[in-house]
C-alpha cells in the first residue's frame, strides 16, 4: 500500500511541476510591416531590457542601396554592436516581434517577411545575436507565408500558410544544447491568426 501511495504522490508531484514550471512564451512587442512606411534614410529603433543588459535594435531604409541591401539592421548590447546586416527590400515590408520565455526571462526576436521568418536571440556564450530558427530550413508549401508567433496557450510556433494549407512547428528551449528543439505538428490547422496572442 505504501508503494502505491508513494507512486501516486510521485505522479502528482511530477504533474504539478510540469504545470507550474512549463515553458511558455509571451509576445511582448509587435510591429507589423514596420518598414513599409519608412522613408528613405529614415530609421526606427527600439530598446529592450534583457538579462544581459540593454539591447537596442535599429532598422534603417537606405536610399542609395541596391534592393538586396535596402534595409540596414543593427543591434547593440550595452553600446557594443553585436549585429550588423543588410536585408533585401520585400513586398509589404518586415514584421518584428519580441517573445519572452516566462520560465527564465530570456527574450527572442522574430523578423519576418512574406518570404522568410527568422528567430534571433542573444547568446551569452558566443556574445552575439544567433539565428535560432530560419523558416528556410523547415518543410513547407512553395510560396507559403511564414509566421513566428506565440499562441494563446504559450506555445512558440513557426507556421506556414498558403491558401487553405497550414503547417506548424512547435519550439522549446533545450538548456543543455543552448538551442531550440522542435516538433513538427504537421498540417490540418486553421489560420495562425485565430490562435496567436
Amino acid at each position: 500500500m505504501r508503494k502505491l501511495v508513494a507512486a501516486v504522490l510521485s505522479l502528482f508531484v511530477m504533474a504539478f511541476a510540469t504545470v507550474c514550471f512549463a515553458e511558455t512564451y509571451e509576445m511582448t512587442y509587435e510591429a507589423q510591416n514596420f518598414t513599409e512606411p519608412l522613408k528613405n534614410d529614415q530609421a526606427l529603433s527600439e530598446t529592450f531590457t534583457t538579462p544581459y543588459g540593454l539591447l537596442k535594435i535599429q532598422a534603417r531604409k537606405l536610399l542609395n542601396s541596391r534592393s538586396e541591401n535596402r534595409l540596414h539592421f543593427i543591434v547593440w548590447l550595452d553600446d557594443v554592436r553585436i549585429e550588423d546586416a543588410h536585408l533585401p527590400k520585400v513586398d509589404y515590408g518586415y514584421t518584428f516581434r519580441v517573445f519572452k520565455n516566462t520560465s527564465n526571462g530570456e527574450l527572442f526576436y522574430s523578423l519576418e517577411s512574406i518570404e522568410r521568418a527568422c528567430l534571433y536571440g542573444y547568446s551569452p556564450v558566443n556574445k552575439k545575436l544567433e539565428i535560432y530558427v530560419d523558416s528556410l530550413n523547415y518543410a513547407h508549401e512553395k510560396d507559403a507565408y511564414p509566421y513566428i508567433v506565440a499562441l494563446k496557450n504559450g506555445d512558440l510556433i513557426l507556421a506556414f500558410e498558403k491558401g487553405n494549407k497550414y503547417r506548424r512547428y512547435k519550439f522549446n528551449w533545450d538548456a543543455k544544447k543552448n538551442w531550440f528543439g522542435y516538433a513538427d505538428l504537421g498540417t490540418g490547422w486553421t489560420s495562425i491568426m485565430r490562435d496567436k496572442q
